[in-house]
C-alpha cells in the first residue's frame, strides 16, 4: 500500500550520514528527536484523517479494512466517525452510541446533514411556516382536527420550528394525548433554550405528568359505575349545596379586553343562589337513570331536539365512570333539563359572573394575579373542588378551568351596548348560547371572569359543563 508521507528523504539521509562521518553529535541528537516528534504528529494525523466505517443499522463503529457488521452483516458505510443525537443534534463522546439526554441512538452527522440543500431548506421552512399559520387559525377557530393535520405538514417537511412544538404539545394535551403533548413540549424546550417561558413550559409538563397519572389512579379505583354512583351520591349530597349571592351591584364587562366584553357597566341583580360545585358524573348518572325509568320529559325544554335521552355524548367512556369529574359532551338542552328536573335553572349570564368575579373588579375568581396554580388548565380532567385556592370570594370552585359553563342566555356580541341595568337576562332570541370560565384546554386569558364565549345549543363537547342556579324566595 502506498504511503501518504516518507519519514526520511534521500536528501536528508545524505546529510545524516555527513553529520555523522564529521562526529558532529551536539546535532543529529537534537535533529532525531525532532524527528521522532515529526512521525508521532504524523500517525496522530493518519488516525485523525482515517476513515472510519460504520454499520448503518447499529452504529457499530469499524477499522478501514472491515466492509461488513461483524454484529448483523450489514455492508458498512463511511463516516468521519462523528455522531449525533437526532433529536438535540449534540455530538456524542468516546465510544457513547446513545444520547445521554434524550437516549436516542447516535447516528452520523453526515446523515443528519444529508439532502439539507439550503435553496431545499429554504423552500421547507417557507412552506413549514404556511402550514404553521394555517393550523393556528384552525386553533382560533376551535377546528382541532384540521389544525392538528396542518401542524403535522409543517412538522414532516421543517421539524426544527419552536413554536410548531409548543403549539402542537397544548393542541395534544387539549386533545388528551398527554405522551405526545410532553414530547413537543420538550423538543419546543430543545429548539429554544433560552426563551423567556422555558420554566413556565418545564411547569406545565410536570402538571401534564401529574393530571394523567391522577387520572390513571382514579379509573383505576372504580370498577362497577352503579355501585361508585351511589356511593359517592350520599358523600356529593351532604357536600355539594349552593352558595347565597346577595342582592345588590356590581361591574360587569370590561374595557381592556375584546369588544364583546364591553363595555364595563354596573348590573344590579336581586339575590340569588348558585352551586358551589359543577354538576358531577354521579349527580348527572342519576338524572339519566331517572329518565331511562320514566321516560319523563315534562321538565325538558318545549323546544329540545327529537328524541333526546339526555346521556351525553360517548356515556359509556371510561371518563364517566369516575363519580366526582365534572359531567361534560352535554348540550345546553341536557343542562336545562337536569336543572329543571333538580327545582333549578340555569344561571344568567350576569349571575354567573358576579358569583365569578365578586364585589372588587377582579380578573380571576381569586384575583388580579394569574396563578396556575389555582385552576386546572392542565389538559387532564380533575374532581370538582379540586383547587381550593382558585375558589371565588363568594366560595364557588371551578369558576376559571375545569369545563366551561352553560348560561341561560343567547349570545349577542353587543349586548352590552343596550342591556338593562337591572337583572338582565340575555337577548330575546339568537343562534348560540353563552358559556363562562374557560376550560382544562384553555389558555390563562380565556379563563378571565369577563370573557366571553358561545356555542350552539345542541353541541356535545368534552371542554363543556355546568352548574346551577336559583331565585331565593322573598319572605313577607
Amino acid at each position: 500500500m502506498k504511503q501518504k508521507y516518507a519519514p526520511f528523504t534521500t536528501t536528508t539521509i545524505k546529510f545524516l550520514k555527513l553529520l555523522l562521518k564529521r562526529k558532529h553529535w551536539f546535532f543529529v541528537v537534537p535533529f532525531f528527536l525532532l524527528w521522532l516528534n515529526f512521525v508521532a504528529l504524523k500517525a496522530d494525523e493518519q488516525i485523525l484523517n482515517a476513515t472510519i466505517k460504520m454499520c448503518p443499522k447499529c452504529n457499530e463503529l469499524y477499522q478501514n479494512n472491515e466492509k461488513f457488521c461483524g454484529k448483523d452483516g450489514t455492508v458498512l458505510s463511511d463516516t468521519n466517525g462523528k455522531l449525533v443525537c437526532p433529536v438535540c443534534k449534540k455530538e456524542g463522546s468516546g465510544n457513547e452510541k446513545f444520547c445521554v439526554e434524550h437516549g436516542e441512538k447516535l447516528i452520523p452527522i453526515e446523515r443528519l446533514s444529508a439532502g439539507k440543500d439550503p435553496a431545499d431548506l429554504e423552500r421547507n421552512m417557507s412552506l413549514a411556516a404556511k402550514y404553521y399559520q394555517e393550523g393556528n387559525t384552525h386553533c382560533d377557530n376551535e377546528s382541532y382536527d384540521l389544525a392538528l393535520k396542518s401542524y403535522l405538514k409543517a412538522e414532516e417537511v421543517y421539524p426544527d420550528l419552536p413554536g410548531l412544538h409548543y403549539n402542537m404539545g397544548w393542541l395534544y394535551s387539549k386533545l388528551g394525548d398527554v405522551d405526545s403533548a410532553v414530547d413537543h413540549l420538550q423538543k419546543y424546550i430543545i429548539l429554544a433554550p433560552d426563551s423567556k417561558d422555558i420554566t413556565e413550559v418545564r411547569s406545565y409538563i410536570a402538571l401534564l405528568k401529574q393530571a394523567h397519572q391522577k387520572k390513571i389512579e382514579v379509573i383505576e379505583k372504580y370498577k362497577s359505575r352503579d355501585e361508585a354512583m351511589e356511593k359517592a351520591l350520599e358523600i356529593q349530597n351532604k357536600k355539594h349545596d349552593t352558595v347565597l349571592i346577595p342582592a345588590g351591584k356590581f361591574s360587569m364587562g370590561t374595557n381592556e379586553a375584546r369588544d364583546v366584553s364591553q363595555p364595563e357597566h354596573v348590573v344590579y341583580l336581586d339575590a340569588y343562589e348558585i352551586d358551589r360545585y359543577e354538576i358531577t358524573n354521579a349527580q348527572y348518572w342519576e338524572f339519566v337513570k331517572y329518565i331511562e325509568e320514566t321516560n319523563d320529559h315534562s321538565k325538558c325544554f318545549k323546544d329540545e331536539p327529537i328524541g333526546k335521552d339526555h346521556k351525553p355524548r360517548y356515556w359509556e367512556d371510561e371518563y364517566y365512570n369516575v363519580p366526582d369529574y365534572p359531567v361534560a359532551r352535554v348540550d345546553w338542552y341536557d343542562a336545562y333539563a337536569y336543572a329543571a328536573w333538580k327545582g333549578k335553572r340555569l344561571p344568567t349570564e350576569a349571575e354567573w359572573e358576579k358569583a365569578a368575579r365578586g364585589l372588587d373588579v377582579r380578573a380571576f375568581p381569586w384575583g388580579n394575579e394569574w396563578d396556575h396554580t389555582r385552576c386546572n388548565l392542565s389538559g387532564e380532567p380533575m374532581p370538582v373542588g379540586s383547587v381550593e385556592s382558585g375558589k371565588s370570594m363568594y366560595g364557588c370552585y371551578d369558576m376559571s378551568g375545569s369545563v366551561f359553563e352553560w348560561c341561560n342566555d343567547w349570545f349577542s356580541s353587543t349586548y352590552y351596548q343596550y342591556s338593562p341595568s337591572i337583572n338582565p337576562t340575555g337577548p330575546e332570541k339568537g343562534e348560540r348560547k353563552l358559556i363562562r370560565g374557560g376550560s382544562r384546554f384553555s389558555r390563562p386569558f380565556q379563563v378571565r371572569v369577563t370573557e366571553r364565549k358561545s356555542e350552539r345549543p345542541d353541541l356535545f363537547n368534552m371542554a363543556i359543563g355546568f352548574r346551577c342556579a336559583k331565585d331565593v324566595e322573598v319572605k313577607e
